[in-house]
């Protein structure tokens, strides 16, 4: 007797196949998908923070000064080099000209002890090889209203990041 049923299902290749192909269309798909406020207040919270730590970094190691400007009320956050002749230029490292806040996402103020809270005008942090003269409390707001706080310690080169609105150091 021969038994020739019907067999019906998938083998293990063909779904190995799909499943590559779905993998392939993820890939490609889910980077472009819109991202919500909270999402890029918390990216632009960590690239500020990423960005301190790194020209306080380069001001040690390369021996170069830097001032980050901070503009209260908008999305101005702007890093430049001090040359030679004193004057700030656009810095030529490639990761400084970037911008640090996403879309929709402004910095509510800046708190710096000596000053107080400043919600608005133009701020200059100068950095120099020991670091940033003063502690400083960056407190960035979502057009949803949420809030995340970038702390940035003197003379350490220590930057921490705070979900919500935080005014003293944890």
């Amino acid at each position: 007797m021969n038994n020739s049923r019907g067999r019906s299902g998938y083998t293990l290749i063909e779904i190995a196949v799909v499943l590559a192909i779905i993998g392939m269309v993820m890939l490609l798909v889910i980077p472009r998908l819109p991202s919500s406020d909270q999402e890029n207040l918390k990216i632009s919270a960590r690239t500020l923070a990423s960005t301190l730590r790194y020209i306080q970094e380069r001001a040690a190691t390369a021996r170069t000064y830097y001032y980050l400007t901070l503009s209260p009320g908008t999305d101005g956050a702007k890093v430049f080099e001090i040359g030679a002749d004193g004057g700030g230029k656009e810095p030529s490292d490639p990761l400084l000209q970037r911008p640090s806040l996403k879309e929709n996402i402004q910095i509510a103020d800046v708190v710096i002890p000596r000053l107080g809270k400043v919600t608005e005008g133009q701020l200059r942090l100068d950095v120099g090889m020991g670091g940033l003269r003063d502690f400083v409390a960056i407190h960035l707001r979502s057009s949803g209203g949420q809030f995340w706080t970038v702390m940035a310690f003197p003379a350490g080169g220590k930057v921490k990041v705070y979900e919500g609105y935080q005014e003293e150091p944890q």
